[in-house]
């Protein structure tokens, strides 16, 4: 779907000829930040892929996380956001005006444990699963690893027993895997931890001491914001001085010094804008980028 197609053909009511549906964009976000979520489910190949492209699109651009990289993406053009996935929905999500806080390979999520680890975790909980076997649907729990973790033994309530993959795709049994089961008998499922501590409440703990971490994209994005706007502004003439000329141009000189020292201060081991080093550690960080 182009960019600019007309919002008017999704927004319009029925009776009078449109789809009555929200922006294009914001249909394009949903469906796309929806992809991301499966491919990232399960421990396979896509989801290997996945960690590829996001590992790309932060090296590219030099950032941080999931949330620098939407502050970097969202002055690309659309052209140039969509040579990467990742980078692509987050500039959806900067134009439609807001952010996603999204971790994708967290160590604690279940689809980032470690086979051996996900059993054993299974094993020490007894968290039963939902399985079909024999016709019918059984709860299950495990009971015992093997071969490293990539197999595991499963027990019925009655006492049967049968063993099943931990991950891929298992073509002869029948059964899922250990993961897909735990997916499916528990859908809302994601940590470890909601296995390791059922009764934990997230939201509510207190921020480990100390400054979060000040990405690159985010420091400069006051910069390029005023920039943005004073862009805007230019097109109205009536509005338009020579102070705004002076701090336009002025602007650009920052912005341009800066991608030109960002690339460097992060092949020097300075990945974050609060990681160089300063001779007075202030209480708070005022500037805008490094020159």
């Amino acid at each position: 779907m182009s960019p600019n197609t007309s919002t008017a053909l999704f927004t319009f009511p029925k009776d009078r000829g449109g789809l009555q549906v929200k922006m294009p964009r914001a249909i394009i976000c949903s469906a796309t930040w929806g992809h991301f979520t499966r491919c990232c489910q399960f421990d396979d190949g896509t989801r290997q892929l996945a960690e590829i492209t996001y590992k790309d699109a932060l090296e590219k651009h030099g950032c941080l996380d999931m949330e620098d990289l939407q502050f970097e993406a969202e002055f690309l053009t659309w052209d140039q956001a969509n040579l990467n996935s990742f980078t692509f929905a987050c500039h959806l999500t900067s134009t439609i005006g807001i952010r996603v806080n999204w971790d994708p390979f967290n160590p604690d999520w279940i689809a980032s444990a470690a086979n051996v680890d996900l059993a054993q975790v299974m094993i020490n909980t007894q968290d039963p699963i939902h399985i079909h076997l024999k016709n019918e649907q059984k709860w299950s729990t495990v009971v015992e690893t093997k071969e490293e973790g990539k197999l595991v033994k499963m027990r019925t309530g009655n006492g049967d027993t049968f063993m099943m993959k931990t991950e891929g795709q298992d073509t002869t049994t029948g059964y899922p895997t250990l993961r897909e089961a735990i997916q499916r008998s528990s859908p809302t499922l994601v940590r470890i931890s909601q296995l390791t501590e059922p009764n934990r409440i997230y939201g509510t703990d207190k921020r480990k001491p100390g400054r979060r971490k000040i990405g690159w994209a985010q420091a400069i994005y006051p910069v390029r914001a005023r920039l943005q706007e004073l862009k805007s502004i230019h097109l109205l003439p009536e509005k338009w001085d020579d102070t705004l000329e002076d701090e336009l141009t002025e602007l650009k000189k920052g912005e341009q010094a800066f991608m030109s020292t960002r690339p460097k201060l992060i092949q020097a081991g300075y990945t974050t804008l609060d990681s160089i080093p300063r001779i007075q550690k202030g209480s708070r960080t005022r500037f805008y980028c490094p020159l």
